[in-house]
């Protein structure tokens, strides 16, 4: 089980996340739908950096648009759309 950093997003024209990425030693991108079937199925753990340098998890949600991923929600607002482009 691996434990990745998402470092930053890949977004298509129209500003829709599409991948993520994490930083050395392996410069990883992983697309979004194969993060949520890591998390769901135990196969590893996401986090990205909080504003005060705390780890926050990315979590699976249910939207209206269908199954999503973010920073865990008891932390405070999504820090995923806040990450720099790739």
């Amino acid at each position: 089980m691996g434990d990745w950093e998402i470092k930053c997003v890949s977004r298509d024209p129209a500003g829709n996340a599409l991948a993520y990425r994490g930083d050395d030693p392996f410069r990883w991108t992983v697309w979004i739908h194969d993060i949520i079937d890591d998390i769901e199925g135990r196969r590893h753990t996401y986090f990205v950096t909080g504003e005060y340098g705390q780890r926050v998890e990315v979590v699976t949600e249910i939207s209206e648009r269908g199954k999503i991923i973010r920073s865990d929600p008891n932390v405070g607002d999504d820090l995923l759309p806040q990450l720099p482009p790739c």
